[in-house]
């Protein structure tokens, strides 16, 4: 590759984190419940990206950078489960990141009934109500089938359904 090519592919990476770092970072931030975690991993996304960018752009590089940093936090959160860590932070945190937040996103008890989810149903969740995901793009960036995803989806919801069912959403 020569120095022109080599400038070229480095702006056009620079590009690609400048237009997907919001999104994805707001991902993060859903899928671990950390804001500093979300970032080094959202960091750690962009550097395997880096690796393979000559690979990965001529193909959908958010999609592969979504599939990585949702492993990656899929990774954290079993971590996290071995050594009983508490994360710091929390999804309100994003607002002072990212101008626009998810709707309903107001911290707290949203924090709460998303944050009791494993994490797979999480990254199940966040994948398709705010990333806006099919279920076949959910199953790609997982690893898993499509039958998986809408039993993730199922289990979730019910458990959401239950949250607010039981009035915990509502402070009732």
């Amino acid at each position: 590759m020569s120095t022109q090519e080599t400038r070229v592919a480095e702006r056009t990476f620079e590009e690609f984190v400048h237009a997907t770092a919001g999104r994805l970072l707001r991902t993060a931030v859903f899928l671990v419940y950390d804001r500093h975690l979300a970032e080094d991993l959202l960091q750690t996304a962009y550097e395997r990206v880096a690796r393979r960018w000559r690979r990965v752009a001529a193909g959908n590089p958010e999609a592969y950078a979504r599939k990585v940093l949702v492993n990656l936090a899929i990774d954290e959160n079993k971590r996290r489960a071995r050594r009983r860590e508490r994360p710091v932070g929390s999804v309100a945190d994003v607002e002072r990141l990212v101008a626009s937040a998810p709707p309903g996103a107001g911290g707290g008890e949203f924090d709460e009934v998303l944050g009791s989810l494993p994490a797979k149903q999480r990254a199940v969740v966040v994948l398709r109500y705010w990333c806006d995901l099919s279920e076949q793009e959910i199953a790609d960036a997982l690893g898993i089938s499509r039958g998986t995803v809408k039993s993730h989806a199922s289990r979730a919801m019910a458990a959401l359904r239950e949250h607010v069912k039981e009035g915990r959403v509502h402070g009732r």
